[in-house]
């Protein structure tokens, strides 16, 4: 399972894909936040590889929406299943933007056996040579806890619904602001309040809140957090 994705918004100027070194950027954060298009650019600047892991659960939601035909019952041996067999690569990505899917990803992000099979992967992806930057809802608490760049990602309510209203009803007119704002709450309220790997704010997390600051302000933000921290790798190397 592989996730890389390319970002043209700021130019690949820092070299430090030619390094042997490892290092980890874990950016967390509510749903609309920004943090993948934070998690995107940072990676494309630095060079560093880029794994979206809201995707993974997204893709095992999809393939159990295919084999449920549609049941809201998540059965967990089916769970467990899929994403023992998950080919990411074989995803149609277009398919896993639904506010659909991201529901069912929610409600599979519950089950203990599904994020192990999928923490390990995680993990490994996140000690590549050449820095990788995972964005998601645990990875500076629990899949990644000694990562060297810790952020965590939020904006108010109201600002995060306009955003996510403003991408959905381009591809369904019919969906209510309310209905996205209902969502999201009730979305992050589940992430934060489940039993295994809550949603929260590594305590040595950098808060980034994007309600009134722009994706470049923020990711100039975290380019010089990234930026520190390298150096002082380097100096202890």
């Amino acid at each position: 399972m592989v996730c890389y994705f390319i970002v043209t918004m700021w130019p690949h100027c820092f070299n430090f894909m030619d390094s042997l070194m490892i290092f980890t950027v874990a950016i967390d954060g509510t749903a609309a936040s920004g943090k993948g298009t934070i998690a995107k650019a940072i990676a494309d600047y630095f060079g560093f590889f880029y794994l979206d892991t809201g995707l993974l659960y997204r893709a095992v939601a999809y393939k159990i929406g295919q084999i449920s035909k549609g049941s809201i019952i998540i059965e967990e041996d089916v769970a467990i299943q899929v994403t023992k067999n998950l080919k990411i690569e074989q995803i149609d990505f277009r398919c896993l933007r639904t506010e659909e899917i991201a529901n069912l990803a929610s409600q599979i992000s519950k089950i203990e056996l599904v994020r192990a099979e999928l923490l390990t992967y995680q993990r490994n992806f996140a000690q590549q040579e050449g820095g990788a930057v995972l964005d998601g809802r645990d990875i500076g608490t629990v899949v990644c806890p000694d990562a060297e760049v810790k952020i965590f990602i939020t904006a108010d309510n109201k600002t995060r619904a306009r955003r996510r209203y403003k991408q959905l009803s381009m591809i369904n007119p019919n969906i209510s602001f309310d209905e996205v704002l209902e969502n999201l709450i009730d979305r992050d309220e589940n992430d934060a309040s489940r039993a295994v790997a809550p949603m929260k704010k590594a305590v040595d997390a950098l808060l980034l809140d994007t309600t009134e600051l722009s994706i470049d302000a923020a990711v100039a933000i975290v380019i010089s957090n990234v930026k520190e921290q390298i150096a002082l790798c380097e100096l202890e190397n």
